[in-house]
């Protein structure tokens, strides 16, 4: 994808847990731009890491996307959020090709959090009590 994007990875993880494997997926620094780890985060008072991309200087948030596993990273900016399942040693796990696919698609718009609000809704998730409610209201409508 550093062919479309600016890459940057930001972990909750600790730097030198997630350092080794970010040397292993790019051992050249070919595509991996920036790296920003837990002590970026800012941790909640239940102790949830939460990725505030505001300290990311000179860029702008439409131009941004932060793609998780956890709903709580992107809390600050939820429209940036992209929503992805984790993967747990799946064969068949398709996560990785199809966000890619949507961020191809997604490339040339003036502010990606449009596009985000519109596929995943997640501004929508608030109105509801219950994970019943989001699926009935806001998952499985059209």
């Amino acid at each position: 994808m550093s062919q479309y994007y600016e890459i940057m990875i930001f972990t909750a993880s600790h730097s030198c847990y997630a350092n080794v494997i970010l040397d292993y997926l790019d051992p050249n620094n070919e595509w991996i731009h920036h790296r920003l780890y837990r002590e970026s985060c800012i941790q909640t008072r239940q102790g949830m890491n939460v990725k505030d991309l505001r300290i990311i200087k000179d860029r702008n948030l439409s131009d941004m996307v932060l793609v998780d596993n956890s709903g709580n990273s992107f809390g600050y900016q939820i429209g940036n959020g992209i929503p992805i399942a984790p993967y747990y040693d799946n064969k068949a796990d398709k996560e990785l090709l199809d966000l890619m696919e949507y961020l191809k698609q997604i490339r040339n718009e003036p502010d990606l959090r449009v596009p985000n609000k519109n596929t995943f809704k997640l501004h929508a998730y608030s109105k509801y009590v219950t994970p019943k409610e989001v699926l009935e209201n806001v998952v499985f409508q059209n």
